[in-house]
């Protein structure tokens, strides 16, 4: 038996027409950049992450990011001054003796403070990790049509922070090594593991393999998306170095901690008090300047992957949400 004729006014389904790796849900999509689209739709849906989220995003890196930040500062500040002043004091006795400075050290006290900072930074690590999980979560959710809470993307943060963490820690050991061998391959190696994150994220498995395959097979794509991130990075160091320049001549170079003076200990604890002030500030004012550009190499990195994502097979930010 012969078989019936198609009807009239049939159309092929829409998977007749799919060629692999090039077929999108949304050509629009808010998070997966098209081919076609080039740079100007990359830069297009980063202009668009920051109007959708950028409130929240911004108060998920003022608290794991911007906050830490100020207090490893300060810390910092104060543990110097704490482990400095004895070492300037006895400058000051000996220059009003007459005797050469005998520098007694203390090292308890410094290896204490060497130990403080180590923890202080790994605590700090693991809340930059943190902040990245929830700041993905929020990005690609609100591109998703699925907003969620500052809290709901926090507590999703913390509960894959220590992962990140992890090849994070794995990665700052590859650059190191990389640095050691030469600096060449450190800038190689930063640039093929920044997708780790990403990666990690979205896909868990094998992070930093998976980073190295998508570099390699699309250097010149990613390498140039990259290429820009760090272009606006570098551009907002300068402007925070520049103001931070102006507050240390504003505050009359408070960063230093005391000079050699016949009236002792009593100039000497006035300067430091004062140095603290200063140093204090123009770090936290520092760490605020900074904030914007680290929410912009975020937003970046996070957009590179979603594009080479979508230049592998069909995905959407829908697909991305659900995969978190």
């Amino acid at each position: 038996m012969t078989e019936a004729p198609p009807p009239s006014g049939y159309v092929p389904p829409p998977t007749a027409y799919q060629v692999p790796g090039q077929y999108y849900l949304n050509p629009h999509d808010p998070l997966v950049n098209p081919p076609f689209a080039g740079i100007g739709g990359w830069f297009s849906r980063m202009s668009s992450v920051f109007q959708r989220s950028w409130k929240t995003i911004a108060a998920v890196f003022a608290i794991t990011h911007l906050l830490p930040a100020i207090g490893t500062a300060v810390a910092g500040a104060i543990g110097s001054a704490l482990v400095l002043l004895p070492w300037q004091q006895e400058m000051l006795d000996a220059a009003e003796s007459g005797e050469p400075p005998r520098f007694d050290a203390h090292f308890g006290s410094i290896l204490g403070f060497i130990g403080v900072l180590v923890v202080a930074l790994l605590v700090f690590s693991v809340l930059q990790a943190a902040g990245y999980a929830a700041g993905t979560y929020v990005v690609t959710r609100d591109a998703a049509g699925t907003p969620t809470a500052l809290g709901d993307a926090l507590r999703y943060g913390f509960r894959r922070c220590l992962g990140l963490f992890g090849w994070n820690l794995v990665v700052g050991l590859l650059v190191a090594a990389g640095v050691l061998a030469c600096v060449l391959p450190a800038f190689y190696v930063v640039a093929a593991t920044a997708l780790v994150g990403p990666i990690y994220l979205f896909e868990r498995r094998t992070p930093i393999g998976r980073s190295f395959t998508i570099f390699n097979n699309n250097l010149g794509r990613v390498l140039g998306r990259l290429a820009m991130v760090l272009v606006l990075v570098i551009g907002g160091s300068i402007v925070a170095s520049g103001v931070e320049g102006l507050l240390n001549l504003a505050f009359g170079g408070f960063n230093s901690f005391g000079t050699v003076d016949s009236n002792g200990a009593v100039q000497l604890a006035g300067q430091t008090g004062a140095s603290l002030v200063g140093s204090c500030v123009v770090a936290s004012v520092g760490a605020v300047l900074q904030l914007p550009f680290t929410m912009v190499q975020f937003v970046g990195v996070l957009l590179t992957y979603a594009e080479q994502r979508g230049h592998e097979g069909s995905v959407s930010a829908g697909s991305l949400a659900a995969e978190l």
